[in-house]
């Protein structure tokens, strides 16, 4: 009987510290692929400045595709922020994050 808790401690010790390696991993990437809402507000100025610049050589036609493809990722991450609780302003916050955020990583 001894044996089998001494056993079953060790399990426990090896899965407690393949764990805390695995935490530490996931805090690295969650803190290298942060983003910031400075970082989301750069993202939302380069994709006006692109499509401008895309709406002055070749029309209005792809601006507005591209844009509504912006506004129904902007849609869906809103939508993802709510089922998952978030409300309110701070919801709206993460979905924009969500959107434009991306220029955090230029």
């Amino acid at each position: 009987m001894e044996k089998d808790v001494e056993r079953e401690n060790k399990a426990d010790a090896a899965l407690n510290a393949y764990e805390r390696v695995l935490a530490e991993d996931r805090r690295a990437i969650r803190e290298m692929l942060r983003t910031s809402r400075g970082g989301a507000h750069f993202g939302l100025v380069l994709t006006a400045l692109a499509l401008g610049a895309v709406g002055y050589f070749e029309g209005p036609k792809w601006p507005l595709v591209i844009g509504g493809v912006f506004a129904v990722w902007f849609a869906l991450a809103l939508g993802v922020v709510r089922r998952r609780g978030g409300r309110g302003w701070k919801a709206i916050e993460r979905a924009y994050i969500a959107t434009f955020g991306w220029a955090e990583w230029l």
